[in-house]
């Protein structure tokens, strides 16, 4: 039997971390993997010693800082454990620049874009092996009928005031300030852009070309509140004019109450919520809005999430999303440059209850048969030879 050792070292995100951690192990030890997971909330960190010397078919931990992790004589803690590690990270690799370069040994990396992949296999040749791997959600119910629904429009994640980020920006040193802008101007009007193929497209026309070309994740880090204004920025512009139009909208997340959103009367506002519980609220709603955090080929657990409670997506498309899903069929497609579009559609659906529920139940099978935590274990045993 194959044995995998689980690091859940983070609570951050609603717990999300711990969340994905225990359905990973959950599925693996149902498909026949022994699982050892390790846990933050169950022990000191120090007693991670205790796996030096051990051996493992492999090591997962998400958005590690474990390479980074090193003994008295300097050697990294993970080439104390005889494993592949497996970083899986959630977000762009920008924002992993200090661990992704640490050199350990046997050095492996999942992620959720297949953009992100490329960059990894271009600008960390070290690393041995990328795949794309997508985390997912989970039927709370279990059940096929379409249950009760209360909420209309839901949409789940933290609000962050691009203003204020705006303002960060201003304080960076003149250089970063005018790189950063540049690269938010042109990647807002080219919207399938990349922020490295930003960057890279700029380099001609700055004088530290070659120094940026030499150290280009190093600067895509510098960088990164582009990707974190561009996120801020689409979140309330899109949410602002579905409120502007009187869609009736459910918000879950951080910082909502303080946001333009609250002033409307009929936006509802849900706090902060552990990441497991979250799937009640997609239960309970017809649909599920969800707008992709800048991954240009790639995918949310959000649209899973939804789908496997029978709420009906709307999200943006990636090609990701275009081989998975068929528009009108069990998703619906927009696209962020037509969102005026966007009330008229909602409103339309939700006056279609027929078709509301069609749609719903065709992407709840789907979602079923290819996107549940079986289907994600499955995969990640082919991926890590674990079969």
């Amino acid at each position: 039997m194959k044995r995998v050792l689980i690091f859940a070292l983070k609570s951050v995100c609603y717990s999300s971390y711990l969340y994905f951690a225990d359905s990973l192990a959950k599925s693996l030890q149902q498909a026949g993997v022994a699982v050892e997971m390790f846990s933050a909330k169950n022990g000191p960190l120090e007693a991670m010693e205790q796996y030096v010397g051990k051996a493992f078919d492999a090591v997962f931990d998400f958005n590690s800082e474990l390479p980074r992790l090193t003994m008295d004589d300097g050697s990294y803690f993970l080439d104390q454990i005889h494993a592949p590690f497996y970083n899986i990270i959630l977000d762009h690799p920008l924002y992993h620049h200090d661990t992704l370069k640490q050199t350990i040994s046997n050095f492996h990396v999942l992620c959720l874009d297949e953009c992100h992949r490329r960059y990894i296999k271009e600008h960390y040749p070290h690393i041995a092996s990328t795949h794309l791997f997508l985390m997912t959600g989970e039927d709370i119910a279990g059940t096929d009928g379409y249950p009760k629904k209360e909420i209309d429009v839901f949409f789940s994640g933290t609000y962050t005031d691009w203003r204020k980020v705006e303002e960060s920006i201003q304080t960076c040193p003149a250089f970063l300030e005018k790189v950063t802008k540049q690269l938010i101007s042109l990647v807002q009007g080219n919207p399938a852009m990349t922020q490295e193929e930003a960057l890279t497209r700029l380099l001609p026309s700055l004088e530290e070309e070659e120094i940026i070309r030499e150290t280009f994740p190093l600067h895509m880090q510098a960088c990164f509140l582009c990707d974190t204004y561009l996120r801020a920025f689409k979140r309330e512009d899109l949410l602002l004019s579905l409120a502007k139009s009187h869609v009736p909208l459910t918000l879950c997340g951080n910082g909502w109450r303080s946001s333009p959103l609250a002033e409307f009367p009929q936006i509802q506002i849900i706090d902060d919520t552990d990441f497991k519980d979250m799937f009640s609220y997609f239960r309970k709603s017809k649909i599920t809005l969800n707008l992709m955090p800048e991954f240009k080929c790639g995918a949310h657990d959000r649209i899973y999430s939804a789908m496997l409670n029978h709420s009906l997506c709307m999200t943006d498309a990636t090609p990701l999303l275009k081989e998975q899903f068929s528009d009108w069929q069990d998703v619906i497609f927009y696209e962020y440059s037509d969102r005026n579009r966007l009330p008229e559609q909602i409103m339309e659906l939700l006056n279609s209850k027929s078709r509301l529920i069609k749609l719903s139940e065709n992407g709840y099978r789907k979602a079923k048969k290819s996107h549940s935590w079986q289907a994600r274990a499955a995969l990640l045993i082919e991926i890590c030879h674990l079969n």
